[in-house]
């Protein structure tokens, strides 16, 4: 199993300290986002913070090793195409659609104009396809599944957090330490096709990097239970 965290021994999960306004607030690393060196913590109240990765001290508390937040289970009740109603800054009322589902906000078109709408702002307008199931609930069944997975094939010190990309069913971060799932199609797959794709991701964590899709990773995968096929929708973090 390969184990490539940062510089300074972070990885997603992580308990991590940062200072603000005198104060030390103390939460779990969440997210990073990449060149910009910037971090997202979240605090002990699910609240989410934009930290530089230099502000980060490691923390004495727990690790956390599955990342669901309150925003995971609002914007699980809505899709891309949903129709819905809002009220602007000045409380005049809007509808539209939803054209992208963002960590915290709806990007909703409106006419010409697109608009940023928190979740908890968004009301149904029309009839609008119906969901098959309630987002929360499936999302969480398929946390506790990825987890319990996780920790039968020896990932107890990996994060099982969702993936954001629409069209992405899952990948495998090796610096991070984490297994994501898309969420689309966490929310939108049947049980064995989910099951199929966290196993697929455990795969790669104990084959390691280097084996990509080949002979290791494949015989991995079929000794766990995995389908041993390459997914196009797919990518490895290094």
């Amino acid at each position: 199993m390969a184990d490539r965290r940062d510089e300074r021994g972070l990885s997603i999960g992580d308990a991590v300290r940062f200072p603000h306004r005198g104060k030390t607030i103390h939460g779990h690393l969440y997210r990073r986002q990449g060149r910009r060196r910037l971090a997202t913590v979240i605090d002990s109240d699910e609240g989410l913070w934009k930290v530089s990765e230099e502000a980060l001290r490691p923390s004495d508390e727990p690790r956390r090793t599955t990342m669901m937040t309150p925003e995971d289970a609002a914007r699980a009740a809505w899709r891309v195409g949903d129709k819905v109603a809002f009220a602007g800054p000045e409380g005049e009322p809007h509808t539209g659609k939803i054209a992208k589902l963002n960590p915290t906000q709806a990007r909703v078109r409106s006419g010409r104009a697109l608009w940023n709408v928190p979740y908890g702002g968004l009301r149904r307008a029309g009839a609008g396809k119906a969901h098959a199931r309630n987002g929360a609930e499936q999302l969480s069944r398929v946390a506790a599944t990825a987890r319990a997975l996780m920790d039968e094939h020896g990932l107890g010190e990996w994060t099982f957090a969702f993936l954001e990309a629409e069209r992405r069913l899952g990948d495998c971060n090796y610096q991070d330490r984490v297994i994501r799932i898309g969420r689309t199609h966490a929310l939108d797959a049947g049980e064995a096709e989910i099951r199929d794709t966290i196993l697929h991701e455990i795969a790669h964590a104990l084959a390691g990097p280097e084996a990509r899709h080949g002979a290791l990773w494949k015989a991995t995968a079929r000794r766990i239970g995995a389908t041993p096929r390459a997914n196009v929708y797919e990518r490895k973090g290094r």
